[in-house]
């Protein structure tokens, strides 16, 4: 592929299917965790919905550390400076190692309180404790994964990820079942499952870091903490994990508001936003082509190339979108009822999925205004829109329909949906005018 040549309709196609096939299996790998809750209880689903975000707060340094290794990683090899590369890959691996045990242990400690300040009460939130009480002190795992995933891709290597994804989902279809009723572990069972298909994706991830090019950087001496490098990862590491945060306090905000109406509705909810994981898999590979594709060109000052990037990815993914919000508008029932045959969780669900469904093409919007202000180097603005779409105008707008409108559960869902458009809109005219007046890097 040559980014600054080759058609972007088939650079953009060449790019997102095969991000989008390793999402797919993450997306249901913890779809599958919810099916197996399911079948244990209603409660443990509503426990392990209402212990998805505090889990993905978490989650998001991993996330962060992953594409900060990658890039400085990626840097030091650009520059042929191959020890430097190797000591950044080894300082990456211990600092996911310290950075995750550290936030891993405080989220821990504190998930209670954030329970009791989410506003949920009563025997699913001791669900929630047990599920978190394994999956965050083994945190290190995944962000291990990650390093080692970041360093792998600095070196062009994207499928070793893929594959970890795709045998950890087959893996995770024997052990839930196996040690949450097999063994009789319930939801730490749950937990205990996902902490192993994560050591299992860290040996594999760090056999093939061993047999790559920077096979060194897993030596004692570039493993052993560096304070100057640890700063450097870092720095590039916190706008991603910022931007993750963001997302996992939004979650909280909108689990907290639909706490209120009792843990059926935060099972539904959970369902629901699994479901709609899959359906935005095709805009999370668009995301990850455009970056690739606005940084090449941007540096090699292809502004105009770069312009067309960012609205056939728009065209693409949008028309995407609408099909498939047409789908998820049309079966929300049957989709929700794969999973539970509660009445009063399905209810739940389908009324968030008939909404989402129209805001469906405001997320291409968001992530390819997004991708293509990071590859312009412009990484702390999509992280300024991201704190207005999942915090400041969600609280805002849900605080009113329910304090003062006293709307039912589907006043969260329309407040959720116009903050989305509202910001996505805005961000959107910004991208628009500086990818048509771009600064030369």
């Amino acid at each position: 592929m040559n980014l600054t040549t080759d058609p972007i309709p088939h650079l953009l196609k060449k790019i997102a299917i095969p991000a989008s096939v390793g999402m797919f299996f993450n997306t249901m790998y913890y779809i599958v965790d919810n099916f197996y809750a399911g079948m244990l209880s209603s409660t443990a689903l509503a426990g392990i919905s209402l212990a998805a975000p505090i889990y993905f707060m978490g989650i998001a340094i991993s996330i962060g550390v992953g594409q900060g290794t990658n890039a400085l990683v990626g840097n030091a090899r650009g520059e042929g400076r191959q020890d430097l590369a190797e000591q950044i890959a080894g300082r990456a691996l211990s600092f996911a190692w310290l950075s995750a045990i550290l936030i891993g242990l405080t989220v821990l400690f504190f998930a209670s309180d954030l329970f009791r300040i989410m506003g949920a009460e009563g025997e699913y939130t001791q669900y929630a404790v047990h599920y978190l009480s394994i999956i965050l002190p083994t945190l290190a795992l995944s962000a291990h994964a990650m390093a080692a995933n970041g360093i792998l891709n600095s070196l062009g290597d994207t499928t070793s990820f893929r594959n970890s994804l795709i045998v950890a989902f087959f893996a995770n279809i024997v052990l839930d079942p196996l040690l949450m009723f097999g063994f009789g572990w319930g939801v730490y069972g749950l937990a205990a499952a996902t902490a192993l298909t994560q050591l299992g994706s860290a040996v594999y991830l760090t056999l093939k870091v061993r047999q790559s090019r920077l096979g060194q950087s897993l030596s004692l001496s570039n493993l052993r903490p560096n304070l100057g490098q640890y700063h450097a990862l870092f720095n590039q590491s916190l706008p991603a994990s910022t931007n993750m945060f963001f997302i996992a306090l939004g979650s909280i905000i909108v689990t907290s508001a639909v706490a209120r109406f009792g843990e059926n509705a935060v099972a539904g909810l959970g369902i629901a936003l699994r479901i709609e994981q899959l359906v935005l898999l095709p805009t999370v590979g668009i995301n990850i082509a455009v970056l690739s594709l606005v940084s090449v060109n941007f540096g090699a000052k292809k502004f105009e190339r770069m312009e067309k990037v960012a609205f056939d990815a728009i065209r693409i993914g949008t028309l995407m979108m609408v099909l498939g919000g047409i789908v998820v508008f049309a079966f929300a029932r049957p989709l929700i009822a794969l999973f539970t045959s509660d009445s009063h969780i399905i209810e739940m669900g389908v009324g968030y999925l008939r909404v989402e469904a129209l805001i469906l093409p405001a997320y291409v919007l968001s992530f390819v205004s997004g991708a293509v202000l990071q590859g312009m180097k412009r990484a702390a603005i999509p992280m300024y829109f991201n704190l207005v779409r999942q915090l400041l105008l969600p609280s805002l707008f849900i605080v009113f329909s329910l304090v003062i409108l006293e709307t039912s559960i589907f006043g969260i869902w329309w407040s959720i949906a116009l903050a989305s458009w509202l910001t996505v809109s805005v961000q959107f005219m910004h991208m628009r005018g500086l990818v048509r007046q771009p600064i030369s890097p």
